[in-house]
């Protein structure tokens, strides 16, 4: 789906993002960047603060050592590059 032309309306119009996602411009915005499931585990950690059950004590601590670099903004995983670039962590399973 292009949303491009539809989010360039909006500032043309100056119409307010109707979600945090709209309100970031394309051209400052992000990377992309497709992630297997362990990222899902990041997301689960950032959101609730509980590591994954079954985990080992070293795992546990290199998950949370991990998880430092990242932001979970609706529901989504970010990083801020060294560049100052924020790149979003895509799931393999939502790139439908």
């Amino acid at each position: 789906m292009n949303t491009g032309p539809d989010h360039l309306s909006r500032i043309e119009n100056g119409e307010e993002p109707t979600n945090l996602e709209e309100g970031l411009l394309d051209a400052q915005l992000y990377a992309v960047r497709i992630v297997d499931g362990h990222f899902e585990d990041i997301i689960h950690f950032l959101t609730i603060g509980i590591t994954p059950q079954g985990y080992s004590v070293q795992q546990k601590k290199e998950l949370v050592i991990h998880a430092t670099d990242f932001t979970v903004i609706a529901g989504h995983l970010y990083k801020m590059g060294n560049d100052e670039i924020l790149c979003r962590y895509v799931l393999e399973f939502e790139r439908g």
